[in-house]
């Protein structure tokens, strides 16, 4: 049986990149496993993120969306999100686009078993 993952995008003032991020995360996602969602963690953003990613959650039903009232930080998103994740396994998409390319490649020769290599990938082999 297949592994439910969860991806986690904590972001703050994101809305000119939101959009890219979330079609980003979901296409790589959809090929490691049938069983996925992705969480937006919005910290307390000052722009129109929040709607932005609510206008997301209408269009793709993997997506779900939290917000923060405030700015808490980086930690307290993700435990947000930690609270909140359905998924078996737990993916945090960083800042950095490079960590869904990793993820991607991480995966790929064989796709069952991109547990294992999720677990290469978090020890940064």
């Amino acid at each position: 049986m297949e592994r439910s993952l969860t991806v986690l995008l904590p972001v703050q003032d994101a809305q000119a990149t939101l959009t890219e991020t979330v079609e980003e995360v979901l296409d790589v996602a959809a090929e490691l496993t049938d069983r996925f969602e992705l969480l937006i963690i919005d910290d307390g953003s000052a722009d129109a993120t929040s709607e932005i990613a609510h206008e997301l959650t209408r269009h793709y039903p993997q997506v779900r969306a939290i917000r923060h009232s405030k700015p808490l930080g980086r930690d307290a998103a993700l435990r947000t999100g930690l609270s909140q994740s359905r998924g078996e396994v737990i993916f945090v998409r960083d800042k950095d686009r490079r960590s869904m390319e990793r993820l991607h490649q991480a995966s790929r020769p064989a796709r069952p078993n991109y547990m294992g290599r999720l677990k290469q990938f978090a020890a940064g082999e």
